[in-house]
């Protein structure tokens, strides 16, 4: 007992030397209170750090993306150049020239804007020797165009000339003089003149041929009711019916013209005749 009265007692003397002396030890939790507060401080000035860091970082991601964006949609970079604009498939009936025509109006836009469905439209619509079209890119500057042409293949004499048509009746040019090497659609003796659904079914009748059968067809007619004749260079008459299973009766048509005749029916192609 007496060993802790005596450390109590220094104790006490000390505090009272201390307050003697004018000087008070500051309280323990003053202290700690201050580390805290500071402790505090330095952490929020680190989140404002990391926000301040991670906003530069956003900005200057959208700032990058923005300058792309403009660089491959409307800078210069990838813009249009009709002058490198390719072209594939031509029959000789339409030019380089005539395409790179069409896509003036297409000058200056970069390719990756361009809608290549919508430019195959325009060359189709504007060239009507042109079936259809199939664009792809060619970067920096330019397009490869390929082409699918309508083929002559019948022609019908107008009081404007002769009209050249494909195998959709569809009027390619108009000429002067009689063409050669295609199909002449003209109406039978003592018929009226062929209207329009009529030439298109002769037409539809003589596309669906090959190039080999087709050369060995002088003439073609239709019925009112549209029921086409052929007449070959023979003198020869097939008689092809309606414009329904054309393709059918073309290669039907090519294995009987092996066949000596004179009258040739596929009218009903999986049971033809021959006379």
């Amino acid at each position: 007992m007496s060993l802790f009265g005596r450390r109590a007692g220094r104790g006490a003397v000390a505090t009272g030397e201390e307050r003697g002396s004018g000087t008070v030890a500051p309280p323990a939790d003053r202290v700690v209170s201050t580390g805290l507060t500071d402790r505090l401080e330095e952490r929020r000035r680190a989140l404002r750090s990391l926000r301040l860091r991670r906003l530069g970082a956003g900005a200057g991601a959208v700032v990058l993306v923005a300058v792309l964006v403009w660089a491959l949609l409307f800078s210069p970079l990838l813009a249009l150049r009709t002058s490198a604009v390719s072209v594939k498939g031509s029959d000789g009936t339409v030019t380089p020239a005539q395409v790179r025509k069409v896509l003036e109006a297409d000058e200056g836009t970069s390719i990756l804007r361009l809608s290549t469905g919508r430019v195959e439209e325009e060359v189709t619509d504007a060239l009507v020797r042109v079936r259809s079209a199939q664009v792809s890119r060619d970067p920096l500057h330019g397009l490869t165009v390929t082409l699918t042409m309508r083929v002559p293949v019948a022609a019908q004499q107008t009081d404007a000339g002769w009209k050249v048509m494909d195998g959709d009746g569809v009027v390619l040019e108009t000429a002067e003089e009689q063409p050669s090497g295609v199909v002449i659609v003209a109406a039978a003796d003592g018929q009226d003149a062929l209207t329009g659904t009529q030439v298109k079914a002769v037409a539809k009748a003589v596309g669906s041929l090959d190039k080999t059968t087709r050369g060995q067809v002088a003439q073609g007619t239709a019925s009112s009711t549209g029921q086409v004749t052929l007449t070959l260079t023979s003198g020869a008459t097939v008689v092809w019916g309606d414009t329904s299973e054309s393709a059918l009766k073309a290669r039907v048509l090519a294995v009987l013209l092996e066949q000596g005749a004179q009258t040739y029916d596929v009218s009903s192609p999986r049971t033809p005749t021959t006379s």
